[in-house]
Parts: C-alpha cells; structure tokens; sequence
C-alpha cells in the first residue's frame, strides 16, 4: 500500500509535533504543576505580577508566575527555575520593603494560594501554609481565646515577617514570632524536602528565624499560641507640634511595661496629623493606669481605645473618629486607578534630640499622603533571648523607623519617592548598622553583614550548605561566600 507524500509529511509533523512537545520544558513543567501557571500576554498576567508596594521600582515583567497550590508545586518550580537558569523570587505577602518578590525575565514562585489553616487548642500550636496572611490567622485563633505572635500589620503574610525575625504587638511579652516558631517545612535550592526544628535539622531552624528567605522556600510553619482573647487597644489621634510629642513618646516608652506596645505615625494632611495604635495585653485596670499619660496628653483629638477582641485591634474606628481626624468625607469619590506606594525604613538606637529635629523637619516638607512611622520599641521578653539564639537583632532601646509616600497621580511618582529617599538619607546618620532586616532597605553586602553582625559568618556557612548557588538571592541576600 503507498503512501502520499502528504500524507507523510503530515505524519512526520505530528511526530515532530509530539517530539516537541515532549521535550518543551514549559510544556513539562504545566502537565505536572498542579497550580496555575501565567505568561506575558494571559489576561491576569499584570495582575498577577503585582505586589503590595507597588511603584516604579517594582514594576517588573517576570517570565512567568507559577502560583503553587502546594509543596511539590513549589519544589517543581524551584527545579524549572534552575535548569532553566531563570532568576527566582518568591512571594507570600508581597510587602517587602525592596520589592523583591517580583523579577525582571525570571520566575515568580507564588505562594500566595497555600492558605490551610490547623488549629491545635489543646497543644496551642496552629500550623499554618505559608501564603497566609496575619489577619487570617488571628481570625482562626480567635474563637480559641489564642493568638499567635505576629507581626502589626494584619494585611501581611506571616512567612516574610516570621523569616526575617518578625517583631509586633507581644514583643515585650511574648518576644518575636521567630522565638514561638516551633517547626518549618522548607524546601531548599536542591528541590529536597527539610523539616527543621529544635530536633531535626537545627541549624537550618536557627537561620529560618531571622535569616530571610535566604535558605530555601518554607511551605509551612508550625507556631506556639498563647492566651490572648481581648486587648485593650485601638487607635488615638493628636494635632499637635511634632518635636514635643516625639519628645513625650520617646520617654512614655522608656518606661513602658512589657505588656505595651504603641505603633505611631505622623501622616501629612493639611497639617500633620499623629496616629498611634495601642496594644495592652495584660491586666485592664493595670493598663487603664498606663496609658493615662498618653490619653491625656495634648489632649487627643480623638480617642478610639478600647477593649476589643485581639483580632480586632487594629480594624478602623467609626466615621466620628474619621470625621474628628480627618475632617468631613469628601463629596466625590477619588480618582479612579491604581495607588501607589513606596517606603523605606531601618532602627534607631536612640530617639534623641537630633532624630526628633530631622523628622519634624522632614514632615514638615512633605505634601498630602506622606508619612512617617516609628515603633517596634525593643523591651521585654524580646531582649532576654541571647542574641546569638536566633539571628534576629535584640538591641534594647531600638526602634523601627520609615518613611512612607502614597499617591494615585502617576506624574507625582518621583516627587514621592525623592522625598521618602532624601528623608531616609538625611536619617542615615543615626540609623543603627544592626538593624531589624524586614526594615532594611538595601541588599547591599556591607548592609546584610552589620544587620547580623555577630550572627552573620554563621548564616554563611549554612547558606553554603543549603544554597551554595544563591538561587535564592532577591532578598537581603547572604552571599555563599568566604568572607575575610
């Protein structure tokens, strides 16, 4: 029987069709990530490659996203990432401060879908994927009369908090969230599978807890949950000069029980406004007491605090607190389109005189939708730990800092962003070189060595056992290197 050409040439293309398919690592890597997958020109592909903090500096066009559905979702893409020699980020919450979540012409291994959450009330311990975010987790501790120890924020993922230390509302009572990990699931740059805790594989425990995302993706944390079930907090508002009350503040948390912690921020409106978030977790009555200086200081524009359910704390007042703050609402909507948001940070070993002089200048600089946070004062339960038990700094007496800008206008993008860096420039000086690394806003070697300082030859080491190729590098990266 004869055969036509045609007839042949089509069946030598579907094998060539077949052949090609077979050996299309692309191709590959879809028929066995059990996730989702998205390219350059798919409909949700500038959706999918967004991060929190989103401006200029992290507009990136990744290759492609792969959004894992579980562990061996994401050991596949490790393993294409690498052979395919692409970049590698990887994100959960996507807050980070250096935006490195996301990449130029690489692969963004996305955890954001891995959302389980288990609850052991008896043992209170809670394991947790590591796309969860922290307002999702207090929401499943809460009806147990349980909290974990997270961060301040309740938008952001518990995996980037928790790897870079994570400090937040118990610090003082409870220490950091890395001091009540108990276990971590990790993937590392092999593709192999670790559990890491004080029993299994404790050196790559001890890095997790405070050294970034430098050692592999964790799929899961295990966490110790303690009895918190109300607080008294909330938020309290002041329209006053900014140096004295900078002054008062530095000097109420000096004196500040373990049990308090009070974030603040002085955001620019038609004047400065100042914000502080309260937590109190012990005794009421006790607590009442404490926070009476505060509460009658100025006096406060408005006054928000309260006892509320842990989970609740940081949730907004009421439009009356809104409309003492800020003033009526306005009678037209915004402006439609994306907001924008860029912010950098680090720690002060001391609110002295000369910080309080440059941020009261620098707000006073700043248009409408600048700010400037500070918080995360070190105190406590946080500095009783050996600094050399994790490698998260514990200098007593520091605190956080940043500058923040938001803004909808595209065309304001770099008035913005020049003020938050000419902000965090002048502050230099009298930042700490040791500093909190989920705040550190460069990835600069001479940067990550003196943030760990003591601690860091040691993350060298077992960064070159774990990833001697610095795959995972788009972090505040810890170089496989010698060092001299």
């Amino acid at each position: 029987m004869s055969i036509s050409r045609r007839t042949f040439l089509a069946g030598a293309g579907l094998v060539s069709l077949r052949r090609a398919q077979r050996t299309d690592p692309l191709a590959e890597f879809r028929r066995a990530f059990k996730g989702s997958i998205t390219v350059p020109g798919d409909a949700d592909y500038d959706r999918a490659r967004g991060i929190a903090s989103v401006n200029p500096a992290t507009d990136k066009r990744p290759r492609l996203i792969a959004r894992c559905s579980n562990a061996d979702d994401v050991a596949r893409a490790i393993e294409f990432g690498r052979t395919q020699a692409l970049e590698i980020a990887v994100r959960a919450g996507g807050h980070d401060v250096l935006g490195a979540s996301v990449c130029d012409d690489g692969i963004v291994i996305d955890v954001s879908r891995m959302e389980a959450i288990v609850i052991d009330a008896g043992r209170r311990t809670a394991r947790v994927e590591s796309g969860v975010r922290s307002n999702e987790l207090n929401a499943a501790t809460s009806p147990h009369g349980l909290a974990a120890v997270l961060g301040c924020n309740p938008a952001v993922g518990v995996a980037g908090l928790t790897l870079g230390g994570g400090l937040g509302w118990f610090l003082g009572r409870f220490g950091a969230a890395c001091d009540n990990l108990l276990a971590a699931e990790v993937i590392d740059a092999s593709g192999t599978h670790r559990h890491a805790s004080a029993d299994e594989n404790a050196d790559l425990f001890w890095a997790l807890r405070g050294g970034g995302g430098n050692f592999g993706v964790v799929t899961a944390f295990e966490y110790r949950l303690h009895p918190v079930d109300r607080v008294l907090g909330g938020l309290i508002a002041f329209r006053t000069d900014i140096a004295p009350f900078l002054r008062f503040y530095r000097d109420f948390m000096k004196a500040a029980a373990d049990d308090l912690a009070v974030e603040m921020s002085i955001v620019m409106l038609d004047r400065p406004v100042v914000l502080c978030t309260v937590c109190w977790s012990g005794d009421p009555t006790e607590g009442e007491r404490a926070l009476r200086p505060l509460r009658t200081f100025g006096p406060p524009v408005a006054d928000a605090i309260g006892s509320v359910p842990y989970m609740h704390l940081t949730d907004r007042p009421g439009p009356e607190f809104g409309a003492l703050v800020f003033g009526p609402p306005p009678t037209t909507a915004p402006p439609a389109g994306q907001t924008f948001d860029y912010w950098r940070g680090g720690s002060l070993d001391n609110l002295n005189d000369g910080v309080i002089e440059l941020v009261s200048s620098a707000i006073q600089g700043a248009s409408r939708g600048m700010s400037m946070g500070l918080g995360h004062y070190m105190h406590g339960q946080i500095c009783q730990v050996s600094t050399d038990a994790t490698p998260l700094p514990r200098t007593a007496g520091q605190f956080t800092y940043f500058f923040d800008a938001n803004w909808r206008d595209p065309a304001r993008a770099d008035m913005a962003m020049r003020w938050v860096n000419d902000a965090s420039s002048a502050m230099r000086p009298w930042s700490s070189a040791s500093t909190y690394v989920n705040y550190l806003s460069s990835d600069r070697d001479e940067a990550v060595r003196a943030a760990y300082n003591a601690n860091y030859e040691r993350l060298v080491a077992l960064k070159r056992r774990y990833d001697p190729l610095n795959a995972f590098h788009l972090n505040r990266n810890i170089r496989p290197q010698r060092t001299a």
